[in-house]
């Protein structure tokens, strides 16, 4: 914080401006040459050259070497541009200070690095590593619980008319392949499917008569058939 002495004043530039206005100090007895000096000696060293205070020093500057200019205002009920740049000042170090003070907490991160160029191969590196994978064999384990084991599974249970949630089914794996087996069953003429409503619970219930295998009739293939079950 910027402070000014002379002869019958001791303070900040907000304090001086307080004392000219309530006529403690008349603006004639103002000692401007050394009040400049005072103020530009306490901006500190690493401030100085800062962009935001160069127009000000060099207004200072000015009235140190003008000083009939300093209580000259430019428009009437304007502030004495010695006051005036006084406080501009005192408010702007104070504000630069506070901001070196808060920066002086944070811990310096070091930029991220660069990307790495993308690696190019010429082709016939690329076809000598993929050389390989040309007679990869892709092994997929044989399914253990398929159509015949569904049927086989939901035969026991159809005595009457049962919602499709409440079959013997677990897994999501299990009722996938349950409802295939349902639909190859209704497509033989083995079960009854009905749906009451739209998003409703899917009943099934067993024909008379209709017991045995899948295969037993047509295609045990249940894409190669395209299914209507009825809605209500």
């Amino acid at each position: 914080m910027i402070r000014l002495e002379f002869p019958g004043f001791s303070g900040t530039p907000q304090e001086l401006r307080e004392a000219l206005r309530r006529g403690r100090i008349s603006s004639r007895a103002l000692p401007v040459l050394s009040i400049v000096e005072q103020a530009l000696s306490q901006v500190p060293e690493d401030l100085r050259a800062r962009s935001e205070l160069l127009p000000i020093l060099a207004e200072l500057l000015v009235l140190k070497l003008s000083p009939e200019r300093a209580f000259t205002p430019r428009e009437e009920g304007e502030e004495a541009p010695l006051v005036r740049v006084l406080l501009d000042l005192s408010d702007t170090v104070a504000f630069l200070e506070e901001r070196l003070r808060k920066r002086s907490r944070l811990i310096p991160v070091p930029p991220p690095p660069l990307p790495r160029p993308a690696l190019e191969l010429p082709p016939r590196v690329l076809a000598e590593a993929a050389r390989p994978f040309r007679r990869a064999v892709l092994a997929l384990t044989r399914e253990s619980f398929g159509l015949v084991e569904a049927w086989a599974r939901l035969q026991g249970f159809l005595k009457g008319r049962l919602p499709f949630h409440l079959l013997p089914l677990r897994t999501w794996e299990e009722k996938t392949m349950g409802f295939a087996a349902l639909l190859e069953a209704f497509r033989l003429g083995r079960v009854r499917l009905e749906q009451e409503e739209n998003f409703g619970p899917l009943w099934v219930e067993a024909v008379q008569g209709g017991s045995g295998g899948l295969s037993e009739q047509g295609s045990s293939d249940p894409a190669a058939e395209v299914y209507h079950v009825p809605y209500g």
